[in-house]
Formats: structure tokens, sequence, C-alpha cells
């Protein structure tokens, strides 16, 4: 009886552990509950809280649901259990709350009992659903209290205080269950935990060893590559002892020296370094045969003065073994003076060592047999490769391939251009001599060819012509090649067929020869531009030179080599061209600003990005177009000269007519009244007047030669022609006693001598008759300055000088300026003619009482010609 009421509140366990947990939680609380509910059902019955039994129903259902939930848990059914546990316990408490006071009722109080529960036993989630629903719940009584739907009761202190004393022991309680499960659990996973980590470390060590056991086995089986094997066999073994700092020596072929070949740690910086066997922990091993354990290098007598500075402490050396056969030694040290190495250490690296060697050995042979026959698979594919290319080579090659014996000139195979080429058919050529195939018409050649291709092993001739089995030419570069096939010694013949490439080198000449006679009957120079104005090409021209050689400005912009303003219009004219596909031309001169030679260009697009500019000198045409404008104007100014000439002439003519016709009538007179003296003077007059028509008859027609009568042109100095002026003028100048100044360094100029004098003696003797009555009179002859290239002379006097109003007409036909001066007023038209003969200018200065300069220019050679 004891035992089943023992069982009775015993909690159930299960084979899960945290379930039993939960179980035995859920027990607890549920004796609890139960035990207040059943305190709170007589005290509420005795003090009478409420009017009617309903709450005490609900609280003795609460009980009844607890009980039941105890036999769910006893089954098994936690989470089910847990659910009804919750959510039943929650509607109990709503509808405590919603019969009593509602918001002002203990019983909402129940809602935090179950919220921990249910965050306890089912999450998160579940304590979202019953907490949203306790809100709603609240604020549903809150509403019903603001619309006064709720009554309100007046509770008995009493009665208020037990039932807050109960949900206070329920909550105390629920809170003690919680913090003490919590510790227990902590308490249980840390003592657990502990002795895991315990277990854990024990395990793992013996696990390291077994390890790095299986996995040296592993390489000796798997037969790794050494680099990688030794690495992982330092890698485990310093693992295994803790430390990091180790390293594997190997011997050499002879047994004289000793190498790091693998070190970590401390032992890193000596890796690749090598030392005498027989010296150093490791050559001391390898001479022995034996381990050796030292816990103080550096006290130890055959310590290395390297290793000491490392500052190595305790250190431990295994010899590896294969076969008896001393290959290395595999060492480890501390560098922390507490920690020594044992001879546990030191045996199991003995066994360690044992397994290391075998897989360093057996790496090593890996390595060897893998190099081989990677070296033999490499030869078998490059041979594979070699046959492969070959037959593609020979079969799909577009040159024609045949191979003959040279025993007996049997034509052993051949590909489809060689059948093609040649017109003989596979089937029937296969194994028949060159002779039976007509291949070589000559056989004194052959045997010379044959002889030749065993001396020299190679033969190529570029111009094999040969004809095919139809009796067609054919052109073909040829390459022999003697090669060794199947133990047979036999020729390789190439043939290029070349036959289609001849024809078209005719065409190509034949087409040459008729371009070159075009082009050599053009008078174009044709030049080649692409876009970015690059001279890429050049035809020269019978008619125009380039400036510089072709060498000089292919490959050049055009920019770099051209003026900027024919640039700039030849560049437009390739950019307009190459967009429109169209014809552009344009017209320029050189060099730019003088423009003694005109040039047409043609641009034309031959290409998406190349043009072809066609040059053709026009100076001729601009010359006789230029020579015709000029003719026009002269003709022009020569009419309007000649009308000018014309209205003088018949005005200054008719005076001396008027004078003779005028005095004849005088003379009639005269004789009817025999007035003699009058008579004479009459005659004189009529004399008078005649001599001045025959004088201005004289120089009329002495204008009318300058220019169609011209004398030789020489060069002749200026000093001559101002000094012999001066001479036929000396008379006047003695006259009047004037000084004639003349500049010895005078140019020499280019012209008609006589004219010349003629022009400087009638502007000599201008200046001395206008000298008025200086009583010093000066005439100074010099040059000064350039204009248009030419030398400027001056006359200078210091006579009366011209008004300035006069200074435009004093080059007039017969404009005298004084009519009481002897003279005809022709002079100066006269030199002024004489200087634009000579392709001069003329012109004066002057000031009245001053004095007046005439300027004039004269060429120093012959005009420029230029011959195309």
């Amino acid at each position: 009886m004891l035992n089943r009421i023992r069982r009775w509140f015993t909690h159930p366990v299960f084979g899960d552990e945290e379930k039993t947990r939960i179980a035995q939680f859920m027990f607890n609380f549920s004796w609890i509950a139960i035990g207040v509910l059943l305190f709170l059902i007589p005290a509420r019955l005795i003090i009478k809280t409420d009017k009617s039994l309903l709450p005490t129903f609900l609280i003795a259902g609460l009980i009844l649901l607890i009980i039941i939930t105890q036999q769910i848990i006893r089954r098994g059914y936690i989470k089910q259990a847990s659910y009804a546990m919750i959510y039943s316990g929650w509607l109990i408490v709503t509808a405590l709350a919603w019969y009593a006071d509602g918001l002002h009722d203990i019983a909402i109080l129940g809602y935090i009992i179950v919220i921990l529960l249910a965050s306890f036993l089912l999450g998160w989630r579940t304590v979202s659903v019953i907490g949203g629903l306790s809100l709603i719940v609240i604020w549903t009584f809150a509403l019903n209290d603001y619309k006064h739907l709720q009554p309100l009761h007046n509770d008995n202190p009493i009665g208020y205080a037990t039932d807050l004393s109960g949900i206070f022991i329920l909550i105390c309680a629920l809170i003690y269950l919680l913090v003490s499960g919590w510790q227990r659990t902590v308490q249980a996973s840390r003592i657990e935990l502990t002795e895991r980590l315990r277990a854990e470390e024990k395990l793992q060590k013996q696990a390291d060893y077994l390890t790095a056991l299986h996995n040296t086995a592993l390489g000796l089986l798997n037969r790794s590559e050494l680099i990688p094997l030794l690495d992982a066999i330092i890698a485990h073994a310093c693992n295994l002892l803790e430390t990091k700092h180790g390293a594997l020596d190997f011997l050499s072929p002879d047994q004289t020296t000793i190498t790091q070949a693998h070190g970590v740690g401390a032992y890193e910086r000596f890796n690749g370094s090598s030392h005498p066997n027989g010296v150093g922990v490791t050559g001391t091993v390898c001479t022995t045969g034996h381990s050796l354990l030292i816990n103080d290098y550096q006290t130890w007598a055959g310590a290395l003065p390297e290793y000491r500075k490392g500052g190595f402490l305790s250190m431990i050396s295994i010899p590896l073994k294969v076969e008896e056969k001393i290959i290395g030694a595999i060492g480890f040290s501390y560098l922390d003076e507490k920690r020594k190495f044992t001879p546990q250490q030191v045996t199991f690296m003995e066994k360690f060592a044992a397994l290391a060697s075998l897989a360093i050995h057996s790496a090593r042979l890996h390595e060897q047999t893998q190099a081989e026959m990677r070296e033999r698979k490499n030869i078998e594919t490059a041979l594979r490769a070699s046959e492969e290319r070959f037959r593609k080579i020979f079969q799909v090659s577009p040159i024609a391939i045949c191979i003959t014996a040279l025993e007996d000139d049997r034509l052993l195979d051949a590909n489809n251009a060689y059948w093609e080429m040649s017109g003989y058919d596979r089937e029937t050529a296969l194994g028949q001599t060159l002779e039976e195939l007509h291949a070589w018409n000559d056989t004194e050649e052959h045997r010379d060819f044959v002889t030749r291709i065993q001396a020299q092993h190679s033969i190529y001739n570029p111009n094999y012509q040969f004809t095919t089995s139809a009796n067609e030419p054919k052109f073909a570069i040829a390459l022999y090649e003697l090669m060794e096939l199947n133990g047979q010694t036999c020729i390789l013949s190439m043939f290029h067929d070349v036959t289609a490439q001849k024809k078209i080198e005719v065409a190509l000449r034949e087409s040459e020869a008729r371009m070159s006679a075009i082009f050599s009957a053009l008078p174009d120079m044709i030049l080649e531009i692409d876009q970015a104005g690059i001279l890429t090409g050049f035809i020269a021209s019978n008619e125009i030179q380039p400036l510089m050689p072709p060498d000089d400005f292919l490959g050049h912009n055009i920019r770099d080599l051209f003026p900027v303003s024919i640039s700039l219009q030849t560049m437009f004219a390739v950019e307009r061209a190459l967009a429109t596909q169209q014809l552009h031309a344009f017209e320029y001169g050189m060099p730019p600003g003088e423009e003694i030679q005109f040039f047409e260009a043609r641009v034309v697009a031959v290409a998406a990005t190349t043009a072809m500019m066609m040059v053709r000198d026009i100076s001729q045409r601009k010359w006789v177009e230029t020579d015709r404008e000029n003719l026009i104007h002269e003709l022009e100014d020569k009419n309007a000269e000649l009308e000018r000439f014309t209205y003088t002439v018949s005005h200054d003519l008719k005076s001396p007519l008027i004078t003779i016709r005028g005095f004849l009538g005088f003379l009639e007179q005269d004789a009817l009244s025999e007035n003699k003296e009058r008579h004479r003077n009459d005659i004189q007059r009529i004399s008078d007047a005649t001599a001045k028509m025959q004088s201005l008859l004289n120089e009329l027609l002495e204008l009318s030669r300058i220019g169609r009568v011209v004398n030789v042109f020489e060069y002749v100095s200026f000093v001559e022609i101002a000094s012999e002026a001066v001479e036929l003028v000396q008379g006047r100048l003695q006259s009047i006693h004037a000084k004639v100044s003349i500049q010895s360094d005078l140019p020499t100029v280019y012209g008609d001598r006589r004219r010349l004098v003629e022009v400087v003696q009638n502007l000599v003797d201008n200046a001395a008759k206008f000298m008025g009555e200086n009583p010093n009179p000066l005439i100074t002859i010099g040059q000064e300055g350039i204009l248009e290239g030419k030398p400027i002379f001056f006359i200078k006097d210091n006579g009366i000088g011209i008004e300035p109003e006069h200074l435009d007409r004093i080059f007039g036909l017969f404009n005298k300026l004084n009519s009481e001066t002897d003279g005809t007023g022709i002079g100066l038209t006269i030199v002024k003619r004489i200087i634009e003969i000579h392709n001069g200018k003329i012109w004066v200065t002057s000031e009245a009482h001053k004095g007046s300069t005439f300027f004039f220019t004269l060429q120093i050679g012959p005009a420029s010609q230029f011959v195309i």
C-alpha cells in the first residue's frame, strides 16, 4: 500500500533524460498546485468569498485536470500533457476572472503562472499565443469596466488575501522549481563537461598517436608525393610531441653530408643547410644508428654554435632506417626550459620514425616511378600526336605529298592533293615505279637527282615544271626530303601547285606594264593618304618632282610635311571624299604667301579609310591666265593713256598752228603796209611756233619708241649710269654752280643702259632747272632701302620744291608747273615710262622751298622664270 502511494507521488522516469527532467518538474509543480487549490476550496467555503459555488467547482475542476495531466505524463505524452495543462489552466483562470470582477479580480495574476509554465514547457510560440490571448482578455475586461458592463463586487478582504496568498505561493513555488531546476541542470552540465573534457583529452591524445601512425601508414600505402609527405610527417609528429620545432634531415648518397630537407619553427631557417656527417645531433644519430635524447643542448659537448644561438634546449633525434640502412634522421626540440622530452616519447617516435622511413622510401620510389611513367607517357603521347599530325597534314594538306622508295622508285603512298595535281589514279598508281608512271622523262636527270638527294638529304626546287598524265603543263614549288620509314629509306616529295599563281603573275606583270605606261603618260603625281593624314603610297610624275625623297615623307603625317593652309585643305578634301565617296578638288600655290607655282589636287576615296590624291602642276595655265589678265589691264591702261595722249596732243599742237595762222594774216598786212620791222617779227614768231611744234613732235616720237625699241639689257653699275648722266648735263650744272654728290657703293642694276642714263639725266636736269636762287645748290644721287626685292634709288635736291597739290600731275604728258621755263613738259612722262619698262616704280616727295626727292626702283637681275 505504501509503495503504491509512494509511486503515486513519484514522477515517472524515461529513457530520455530531458523528458524525465520535464516530467519531474511538472509532477512537483502539480502536487504543489493541488495542495494550494485544496487549501483554497475549504477556505473559500468557510469565509464565503463567493455567493455562488461556481468558482469552487472551477477550482475543483482544475484539480481534476491536474490529476488527469499526471496520468498523461505517466504514459509518456509529455508535450500533450503540457498543452492540456497550459490551455485548460488559462481557460479556468479566464472563467474565474470573468465570473468575478474581471480586471479587478485576483485571478488575473494566474496568467503570469500560465505564461511562466508555457515558457518552460512549450517555447516562445506558445508563450506568444497565451500572452496575446491574455492581453486580449485584459483589454476586454478594461473596456467592459469603461462601459460599466462588468458589475463590481466588494470582496471580503480575508478572502482576497487568501486567494492572493495561494497565487503568491504558486508563483514562488514555480520560480523556485524553475531556478532550482536550472541550477541542477547547470551543475550537472558542468560536471559532465569536465568529465567529458578529461575523457576527450585522453582519447584525443590516443587518437593523435593513432592518427599519426595511421597517416604515416597511409602515406606508405598511398605512395604520396615526397614534399607533402615530409610536411605531413613533421606536422603530425610536432602535434604529438606538442612542440612547434621539428626537422627532417637526409644523408647524401655518399654518406658524407647531411642536409636539412624540411624544418618548421626554429629549424625553419636551417632549411637547405648542410653539415658533415658525424657532426651535431643528427650527425651523431646517423653515425651511431641510435636515438639520442638531450635535455640540455646548451651544455652538450657536440652542440653546434648556430644551434646554440637558436635557443635549443631539450632535443631528441631518431634515425630513419630503410632495410637497416640509415637515410637520415628526424629531430624535435623544446625552447622552454620547463619542458623536457621523456624516454616514452623517444620510444613512440622510434616507432613513428620506422613508419616514416618506409613512407619516405616508398614516396621516393613512387616519384621515380611516376617520373619515368610520365616521361614514357609524354613520349608516347608525343609520338601519337606526331603521327596524328602527320596523318592529318599528309591527307588534308593542300600541298601534294608522295612517298617513294629510294631503292626502286616505287610509289608507296600519296595524299589526295597529289592525285588531283598529277592526274594519276590511286588504285592503279600505288606500287608502280616512277618510270612506269612516266614521271621522269630524262633517265640521266633522274639518276643525277637520286645522287644529289643521297648526298644532301634535302633538295629545294622553287621552279619545278612537269606535265600531268593528261599532258597539262604544271608549275610547282618542290621540296624533297630523305627519310626512314619502317626500316626503308624513302623520299618524301612535296609539291605546292603554283600554276594559278604563275598565271596571275603573268597577268600582274602585264597589268603592271599597262599601268606603268599609263602612269608614265600622266602628268600627275599620285599620293595615297589614310584618314589620319599618313602618307602610305607614292607614284612619281615626270613633270612634278617632290620636295624631298619619298623615303623621307612616306609614313609621315601630311600635317608635318605641308604648310598649315595646304594641309587643312588636303585633310578636308580627304574627309569629304571618304564620307561622300565622291571626287573633291582644290587648288593651292607654293610656297604659301608667294604662290610662284600652282597645283591642282583631286581627291577620291579608294578604300574605307584610304584616299588617293592626284596632284597636277597648273602653273603654266595660271601664268597664262595671269598674263592674260595683266595684258587686259595693260591694254585698258594703254587705252586710257591713249585717250589722254590724244587730248593732250590735240590741245598742245593746236596752239602753234593757231599762232602760225594768226601771224600769216599779219604778214599779209605787213606786206601791204611795207612795215619791214614788223614783218620780220611776225616771221620770227611763225618760226618759233614751228620750232615748238617740231620739238613737241620729236618728244612724242621719243615717248612712243620707249617700250617698242628696246636695247639689249645688261648688268651695269648705277655709279656709271649716274656719272654719265651728270656729265651730259654738266653745262647747266656749271651755269648755276650746282654740286652733285654720287653715293660710292651703289648696286649693279639690270636694264637698258642708254634709257637708264636718260632717266638720271632728265631728273638731274630738272633738279638744276628748278634750283631757284639757292646760293649753294646741291643734288644727291644715292640708294636707300629695298622694295619688293628691288633697291630704292633717289635723286634729291635743295631747290624750290613742289607744292603738294601738284605732286599727282607732274608725271602727266606736257604738264609744266612753270610755263616760263624751257622744255615741253614731257620729260618726267618719259622717265616714268622707262622706269615701268624696267618693272620699277617712281614717286616723289617734296615741300615748297625745301627741295624735292625723286625715288625709283630698278631690278638687279632678269625677271624670275619657272620651268615646268
